[in-house]
């Protein structure tokens, strides 16, 4: 093979290479688009908010929790002592079903049967959290650590 057959060669490779990356862009482009957001965008308005009742007058953290979420127990933990403070948002923990039985009603809010309000906040697992103020959507999220959960009940600097 000589010279000039090699550069064919590579050349035709590279163009290959090419057309391939090509279409996975195209296909990873396709899945992304397919995938839905977790939870209400920012800035969306708030549903629901009336039902929990007294409706959240300032910033509010919703807590969407499950009686059968591993993780769960230790965020409404985490929630009761962040409560506890006081130096925190107001609130509240919203269950599809029966509440976690750790007594919280006591410094949170406990909200049970809320199926409707999970499916209205696109709530795809527990725990989630809703930071919500003014009616609108903040933030929403997964809870997956401790210190998020810490973070979203801050209050925001003035």
């Amino acid at each position: 093979m000589d010279h000039v057959e090699t550069d064919v060669l590579v050349w035709a490779v590279l163009l290959v290479l090419t057309l391939l990356l090509l279409r996975m862009n195209r296909q990873v482009r396709s899945l992304r688009a397919r995938v839905p957001e977790l939870g209400l965008p920012a800035g969306s308005r708030a549903p629901g908010l009336d039902r929990l009742a007294p409706a959240p007058s300032g910033p509010t953290l919703l807590l969407f929790l499950s009686s059968g979420c591993g993780g769960c127990p230790a965020v409404l933990e985490k929630a009761l002592d962040l409560a506890a403070t006081g130096d925190v948002v107001p609130m509240r923990a919203v269950f599809a079903g029966d509440p976690l039985p750790m007594g919280a009603g006591n410094v949170i809010p406990v909200h049970t049967g809320e199926q409707a309000l999970l499916n209205e906040y696109r709530v795809p697992g527990t725990p989630f959290a809703v930071l919500v103020e003014a009616g609108r959507v903040r933030r929403a999220e997964p809870v997956r650590s401790l210190d998020l959960l810490q973070e979203l009940a801050s209050p925001s600097p003035n």
